[in-house]
């Protein structure tokens, strides 16, 4: 099949934000508003059980791994507690080495689903019910069959996707469970996670920054993060795998620069999420990447949600890198 002719940036915004996945994107403020309302509204037993833990697993697939991956490096970060993601799969299949030990009434287990019907999900949840163990489910339908199965199910409806492709979802139910998290630590983070839905019209000039990269018919996109990073880099790395099918691949920053960085040439995009204390080290990695001929895309402290909190900042840059990803899809002549 031939490649599609080339269009503009313009062209490539306007198919993007015709799409129904981007207008549900897009809405993501108002479905952040009601996860956060969510998590400071959740039970104190829930919020006791987390403080009491000696270890916490929060399990999904696909994105909602991601989003787990998120949540669990803030949770460690932000509120010191034990927390850890891990495929739904090994949950699953390995339960023994994920747990540590048969004793599991303090090893809260946290399963993520939008839909709430996710076969592993539900499988996951049968298992830790015969256990004993405590299980918290995450998710957009309170009449889904996981909310039920579980101890305590956490629903934000507002954050639903239409679309095939998780968006406004993947971004509400990550900061859920941070701002959950928050609860038990620093009450700067939670008042900066409160602050940044408001932030959200911060990101339409990297948006248009996207649209021109996604323009230019990129051949391969790095997506670079750390900490919480790492797992946002994860999920644009299946957002552009699933809708565009270009070959993508996170990498954390520093591990980029051993090997896999001689994929870089003309046609590869190298997108940093960066933030923190170790934000110039991590930016030296996509300045070397563009002095071996590929194009850099750093969405650093200084993007959208500028002083926030880092991690509190990351689903802006995750609407960011969406628009990346559809905007690759449509100018490839996907839909």
């Amino acid at each position: 099949m031939p490649a599609p002719a080339s269009i503009s940036a313009a062209e490539v915004r306007r198919r993007v934000e015709s799409s129904l996945p981007w207008r549900e994107a897009s809405a993501a403020a108002e479905a952040l508003e009601a996860a956060h309302e969510v998590a400071r509204t959740a039970s104190q037993d829930l919020i006791d059980r987390l403080d009491g833990a000696t270890r916490i697993v929060i399990s999904g697939a696909g994105s909602s791994l991601y989003i787990a991956q998120v949540a669990a490096f803030a949770l460690r970060e932000e509120a010191n507690l034990p927390a850890e993601a891990q495929p739904l799969s090994e949950v699953l299949l390995r339960p023994d080495p994920v747990f540590a030990s048969q004793r599991v009434a303090d090893q809260p287990l946290i399963v993520v689903s939008r839909s709430g019907t996710t076969t592993e999900a539900l499988a996951v949840l049968r298992a830790a019910r015969e256990r004993g163990q405590y299980t918290v489910a995450v998710t957009c339908r309170a009449d889904a069959p996981m909310a039920e199965l579980a101890d305590v199910a956490l629903t934000i409806p507002e954050a639903d996707d239409e679309a095939i492709v998780m968006s406004r979802s993947f971004v509400s139910q990550a900061s859920l469970l941070m701002r959950l998290g928050a609860r038990l630590g620093n009450p700067a983070f939670a008042a900066d996670l409160d602050a940044m839905p408001a932030r959200w019209p911060e990101t339409s000039p990297f948006i248009e920054q996207a649209y021109e990269l996604a323009a230019a018919s990129p051949s391969r996109l790095i997506v670079l993060g750390a900490g919480a990073a790492l797992g946002i880099a994860n999920e644009a790395v299946l957002k552009v795998t699933e809708t565009g099918q270009v070959p993508a691949s996170a990498f954390h920053p520093l591990e980029f620069r051993h090997g896999p960085i001689s994929v870089c040439e003309p046609g590869v995009i190298v997108a940093g999420v960066l933030g923190g204390p170790a934000e110039a080290d991590e930016r030296r990695v996509v300045e070397e990447s563009a002095v071996l001929g590929a194009t850099p895309f750093v969405l650093g402290s200084d993007g959208p949600g500028a002083g926030l909190h880092p991690t509190a900042q990351l689903p802006l840059k995750m609407h960011v890198l969406q628009a990346l990803a559809f905007g690759t899809a449509v100018e490839r002549g996907l839909d």
